[in-house]
């Protein structure tokens, strides 16, 4: 590669691994398995949407996170909705402000999974024309056509970074003043809350990663982080 392209490289690839590595000790330091709240996502998302004055919704469990069958009810995994861990905690407090936000969740939702499924697509494509680009002399012309991809990844990231800081923010404070946490408690879901609002910026790492960990456990073998 090129000194550009070393310039783009570091500047995508480099930096998505740095908010990966980041995400990943964070996420083994604050969220261990054994670290449990009193109580579970629903009475966490219950307070939030009152805070909100959005007492007529109702927290519903679902067993499936393909199915809002209304629009006026805020559903969460049964996982979710039943967990004491702090990412299920985390998670609920999250649906629930945004929920207090949004007119229309489930519009959301799908909008979010189709920037979901187009991040993905750019990912993957990016890796494939980066590798075949490095090691086919013929093809090296592709080499900028993988670094545009990481690119448009890492600049849609950053568009959402205020979005997903503001709901950082927010559900910090509303986490904070809810009194079901101790001070331990409550930092440890606050760091865990700012590294989901990093985790854009990783997707160039994880995402692949992510993907084949869950091949890996479906094939039956476990492997962690």
């Amino acid at each position: 590669m090129n000194p550009i392209h070393w310039i783009f490289f570091i500047g995508t690839v480099v930096l998505s691994l740095c908010f990966a590595l980041y995400g990943q000790w964070v996420l083994w330091k604050y969220a261990k398995p054994s670290y449990h709240t009193v109580v579970t996502g629903c009475e966490v998302a219950r307070f939030v949407l009152d805070q909100a004055g959005l007492i007529h919704v109702s927290v519903t469990p679902l067993a499936s996170s393909e199915q809002f069958s209304s629009v006026e009810d805020l559903f969460l995994e049964t996982r979710i909705y039943e967990g004491r861990d702090f990412l299920s905690i985390l998670t609920a407090a999250r649906r629930a402000f945004l929920k207090s936000q949004l007119s229309n969740m489930t519009f959301w939702i799908r909008l979010k999974k189709r920037m979901a499924f187009i991040v993905t697509f750019a990912v993957f494509l990016g890796w494939i024309l980066l590798i075949l680009g490095n090691f086919v002399t013929a093809l090296s012309f592709l080499i900028n056509l993988g670094l545009g991809c990481f690119t448009v990844v890492m600049l849609l990231a950053l568009l959402d970074m205020p979005f997903e800081l503001e709901i950082e923010t927010r559900t910090s404070e509303l986490l904070r003043q809810s009194g079901h946490f101790q001070i331990n408690e409550y930092v440890h879901l606050k760091k865990l809350n700012q590294a989901k609002a990093f985790w854009g910026l990783s997707s160039i790492i994880l995402m692949p990663f992510n993907q084949c960990l869950c091949r890996l456990r479906k094939n039956g073998s476990i492997y962690g982080i």
